[in-house]
């Protein structure tokens, strides 16, 4: 079954500077009781300027939503999420695919050191500033700025972000699209997060759980994702889409164990909306064959999901 969401819901989200309070508890409380089927079906696009915008589906089209979630005129050219019933072209499984149980869990790691001491304390407090859509500018990973103190949690959250498996396969500035390639493997690590017994997840929630890890859509994920996890791709993510009812299976009997790991040495404060420039070390584990010695990160500090409390704005992998 689609996942439906409020369109009130999904503009907070996006016209509060995207910081609205959607949690990975509120999504897992609603997937699991069961939203109730609505005529309309929302989601998120990408507009002409590469703004995410809340929209409506309606006819095979994508409307855009204004500020108190009513459709607009404005039609998006290209929708890249349309739910299948909407738009027969979705590329996919077509085959009726029945729900499992969860595949084994595997779990983030708690031994992880604090290593960002020397800077100035406090910058993770609960205080965000908030700047209009307008007067945001996200920082490249070759920006810098001061040297900042985390807390012990926010490290540990950062490091586990940045070690969903196979991450290093693809770096990004935000300029570019996020690449489907490392995609398909933070949608498996944030299904593993809502904590359900199924293998098959309504493709809203997929959509919900990526915009929160990148603070934006990704682009064609459902029209890309099984090309990318085909038998025949190395280090493939185990999770398809069906396209006959539009959702997402995983596939294995278990989630992807870790492939490297993350020591975070230093975090620079990017200023603008929240912004953080994060530096680590980084190591190959289980025989993965990372080669990849050092990562730069973006992130923004956020409230997308309070369970995470930042998204991955950009990653340069060396």
């Amino acid at each position: 079954m689609i996942k439906k969401f409020s369109a009130v819901f999904l503009c907070i989200c996006l016209v509060a500077g995207i910081f609205a309070a959607c949690s990975t508890e509120d999504q897992t409380a609603e997937t699991a009781g069961g939203l109730e089927d609505s005529v309309a079906e929302y989601g998120f696009e990408v507009d002409e300027d590469g703004n995410t915008v809340a929209v409506v589906y309606e006819d095979g089209k994508a409307y855009v939503l204004d500020a108190q979630g009513n459709k607009t005129d404005q039609v998006i050219k290209d929708p890249q999420n349309m739910p299948n019933d909407q738009n027969e072209s979705d590329e996919g499984n077509n085959e009726e695919t029945e729900p499992g149980t969860s595949p084994e869990r595997v779990t983030d790691r708690e031994d992880v050191s604090n290593n960002t001491g020397g800077g100035s304390a406090g910058t993770t407090n609960s205080e965000l500033t908030t700047l209009p859509m307008d007067e945001d500018s996200v920082p490249s990973t070759s920006d810098s700025g001061k040297n900042v103190t985390f807390n012990d949690n926010d490290v540990k959250v950062i490091t586990n972000m940045l070690e969903v498996p196979y991450l290093y396969a693809a770096s990004y500035e935000n300029s570019q699209n996020v690449p489907i390639e490392i995609a398909t493997h933070v949608a498996c690590w944030m299904l593993q997060r809502e904590n359900l017994d199924t293998n098959n997840f309504a493709s809203g929630t997929v959509v919900i759980d990526l915009f929160n890890y990148f603070a934006r859509t990704v682009v064609s994920f459902k029209t890309k994702c099984n090309e990318y996890t085909a038998d025949s791709i190395d280090n493939a993510a185990p999770i398809q889409y069906n396209s006959s009812n539009d959702t997402f299976t995983v596939t294995g009997s278990t989630y992807e164990q870790r492939t490297h790991t993350v020591n975070i040495t230093q975090i620079q404060d990017l200023g603008n909306n929240n912004y953080y420039k994060i530096i680590a070390d980084v190591e190959a584990v289980n025989g993965s064959g990372c080669n990849k010695s050092t990562v730069i990160a973006v992130v923004q500090k956020n409230k997308l999901d309070t369970s995470l409390g930042f998204s991955i704005k950009a990653l340069k992998w060396s």
